[in-house]
């Protein structure tokens, strides 16, 4: 059943990846907006699988509004790592974020260390290595861009971390009342940004955007959900790495077989590292 779980957390997190794409390609501008209004949709996931019961407390509270910053620091932070900087060195390194949550749970959490995992989380980064770095950059690398990269790593992994500690604290209880909290405090915080920096341009965005943030939202809300679910099924050592070498095949196999793209000779064995890292994270 985990392994079930793990491979819908990796299909979503990809449809993600090309709807972003899809409204990129279709729709100029709007960042904050599109992300507000996704994680708008992420919230109606977790509000359709409440029991209708909205029971809560101060202590599940602050590991909503914990989430709730660390999720719009990384949102904003990525989207200004794009516009200031090189793509793909800022993209390996905010995917180098999931080291946090493995981290945790190898060090506060006492999960056990395998040989194996070594193995699959070494093989999983030089994976990202060669399927990320394309050679020759546009943009130079700057103080403000490493600001902004450095904010996207540590929120990105924050949120992970959290919501595991979440679970851990809670007894597995408040998993739809943390998440509905956290995804409103997002969506406040992200739509003031975008009535600062976009507004002129909001309305057009939202209209035309609508089909591609609904879906990457919805798909986000589902990603959480089940993350939340495995979080006291599975060691964080294990899940993280694993959704991380599984996003990385998707995304290749996407990009080639719906996109066209073609790989470089050292992209392709960064995928079959990658295919290799999901099997020596699953022995």
């Amino acid at each position: 059943m985990n392994s079930i779980l793990l491979i819908i957390i990796i299909i979503a997190g990809a449809v993600q990846g090309v709807c972003k794409k899809e409204y990129d390609t279709r729709v100029s501008g709007g960042a904050y907006s599109f992300n507000a209004a996704a994680t708008l949709f992420a919230l109606l996931i977790f509000v359709v699988t409440g029991d209708g019961n909205f029971e809560y407390s101060l202590q599940a509270f602050a590991y909503s509004v914990g989430f709730a910053l660390s999720y719009a620091v990384a949102t904003a932070a990525s989207f200004l790592a794009i516009c200031t900087g090189p793509l793909s060195i800022g993209s390996l390194v905010i995917q180098y974020s999931l080291v946090v949550p493995t981290l945790y749970g190898l060090i506060m959490l006492d999960e056990p260390i395998e040989p194996l995992l070594f193995v699959g989380i070494g093989l999983l980064l030089i994976s990202l290595v060669l399927i990320n770095f394309e050679g020759k950059e546009e943009r130079k690398i700057t103080f403000k861009w490493g600001v902004y990269v450095l904010l996207a790593f540590i929120g990105s992994g924050a949120c992970s971390t959290v919501q595991k500690v979440q679970q851990i604290n809670c007894n597995g209880l408040y998993k739809n009342e943390f998440m509905i909290i956290a995804l409103a405090i997002t969506i406040l915080i992200l739509a003031a940004t975008a009535l600062f920096t976009e507004k002129k341009n909001i309305a057009v965005s939202l209209k035309k955007g609508f089909v591609w943030y609904a879906i990457c939202g919805l798909a986000n809300g589902i990603v959480n959900l089940l993350v939340i679910l495995l979080s006291l099924k599975m060691p964080a050592s294990v899940m993280f790495p694993v959704i991380s070498a599984g996003g990385i095949v998707t995304t290749a196999l996407i990009s080639v077989f719906v996109y066209k793209e073609k790989m470089s000779l050292q992209q392709k064995i960064g995928l079959v590292l990658g295919i290799l890292a999901i099997i020596a994270l699953n022995m």
